[in-house]
Parts: C-alpha cells; structure tokens; sequence
C-alpha cells in the first residue's frame, strides 16, 4: 500500500512539473510574435522589398537572406500583407534539413498542439508532414512533403514553416470583398 501511495504522488508530481513546461514553451513562441525581426501585425516596411498581389494579399519575397534558424540557412523568406499589415510569414528551406528543423520546433516549443500528417496509401501520392503549434493570436505550422518511393533528383520536396495570424483566412475574404459601401454609389 506504501509503495501504492509512493507511485501516485511521484506521478502527480511529474504531472505538475511536465505541464508548465509546456505551456511555457507556447508561452515563448507567442512572445516571439512571428520570426526574428518580421512580427505580425506590424506595418509594411518598404525596405523589406516590392508587393505583388496574390490571392488577395500583397506577398514581399526576401530571397537573399543570411538569417538562420540554428545552422539551418534559409531559401527564402515571404511576407503576406493584408491592407499593409504582416498577416503571414512563410519560410521556405532545403528539403534536407527536415528532420533538424522538426526536432528544434519541438525542442522550442513543445509538443505540436495538432498533427495533420498524411501517409498516402496509393503509390502516386506524397507523403506530408504537418505539426501546428497553435497559440491565442497565432500558430505555426511545420509542413513538409516528399514522394513516397525515391525517384531520383526529380522528386518534388518542399519544407517550410508558415507563421499566420489565426483569423488570416477571415481577413484575406475582407480584403477581396473590397471596401466598397453603399457611399459609394
């Protein structure tokens, strides 16, 4: 019976430490706002590069770029604007950094709060990997696809960590709406 009571209260006590660790590493990635110096919600900077409209957001690419993610270089970076506010951050790298990249997300930030992985069953299909940490204001998504059966230097793979504001699919329908009101006519 002592031993009973012994295993309880060590489990309780691993249960009430592992939480706070978790929602502390959530608590960090809402403290970053974003990656390194592009947070969301901040105004267009003119410096960062020209806007293209897509899909009903003004997208900036930055493709020559020396910031990193440990030793990880990056591709590229993209910002999406939605009336000259950053909305959605993508960061595009190598293929070949999947697995370091995945392991420093939940080294950082913890467990993914949702996995949407799928294993394609035909044997023409990719395989994707998608972990989103989600946190009040925004979330982060881990997506990275990739063949089934290797093909050679032909197969298409594509990693990259989407930053978006939870309400970004909202905001986009409003800006391609228009601001149009009955004033107007």
């Amino acid at each position: 019976m002592k031993i009973a009571i012994n295993l309880l209260f060590a489990i309780t006590v691993c249960f009430l430490v592992a939480m706070p660790m978790f929602g502390q590493s959530l608590k960090n990635l809402e403290d970053n706002n974003g990656f390194k110096t592009y947070k969301l919600g901040a105004k267009y900077y003119m410096g960062y590069g020209i806007k293209n409209k897509e899909d009903g957001a003004d997208k900036v690419v930055i493709s020559y770029t020396k910031d990193k993610i440990g030793d990880i270089d990056l591709k590229s970076i993209e910002l999406y604007y939605l009336k000259d506010t950053l909305s959605k951050i993508i960061i595009r790298l190598s293929p070949e950094y999947y697995q370091k990249l995945l392991e420093g997300c939940k080294n950082s930030f913890g467990p993914p709060t949702q996995d949407l992985s799928i294993k394609v069953e035909n044997s023409k299909g990719n395989i994707i990997d998608h972990y989103i940490w989600k946190t009040k204001k925004f979330s982060l998504e881990y997506y990275y696809s990739y063949p089934k059966f290797g093909g050679g230097g032909y197969d298409v793979k594509d990693l990259y960590l989407d930053y978006r504001l939870n309400d970004y699919l909202i905001r986009q329908q409003r800006v391609k709406k228009g601001n149009y009101t009955s004033k107007n006519f």
